[in-house]
């Protein structure tokens, strides 16, 4: 299992964000759905991170 913000866990598999996209804020908390999502506690956006793949060149 890796580490998640504040020393949290997050489950396997789940990308651990440091800080929301949108607002910036580091008060981050996994959400069941959609799968790998997470909830910024100060905008209440939820948002996934997804690795597209690599960069050529």
């Amino acid at each position: 299992m890796t580490s998640g913000p504040e020393g949290g866990a997050a489950p396997e598999g789940r990308a651990v964000p440091f800080y929301c996209p949108y607002c910036g804020d580091e008060e981050l908390v996994p959400q069941a759905e959609p799968a790998g999502a997470w909830k910024c506690e100060a905008c209440l956006r939820v948002f996934t991170v997804r690795l597209v793949g690599l960069a050529s060149g």
